[in-house]
């Protein structure tokens, strides 16, 4: 006799569990793959803002040697 009341199946539930826990894993996953993504894209940036720093520096340096060499050669030609 059934007064509207459904039953549970012990092994539907278990499925629905395993079903939702699969899915869960998934999603996890894939979120870490993306905040992975993320973190790497940051550090390049970071890298080639540092890159770009050393560049200019180098640059800098290398003019005030151009500059140096300038003013020797033309201490030179005036010894001559």
């Amino acid at each position: 006799m059934s007064n509207g009341a459904t039953s549970v199946n012990i092994g539907d539930v278990v499925a629905t569990i395993v079903m939702f826990g699969f899915i869960a894993v998934v999603i996890i996953f894939i979120v870490s793959i993306y905040k992975a993504y993320k973190k790497n894209v940051k550090r390049a940036e970071e890298r080639l803002n540092v890159e770009k720093q050393q560049t200019f520096n180098l640059q800098k340096q290398v003019d005030e040697l151009n500059d140096r060499v300038r003013k020797i050669e033309k201490l030179l030609k005036e010894v001559d």
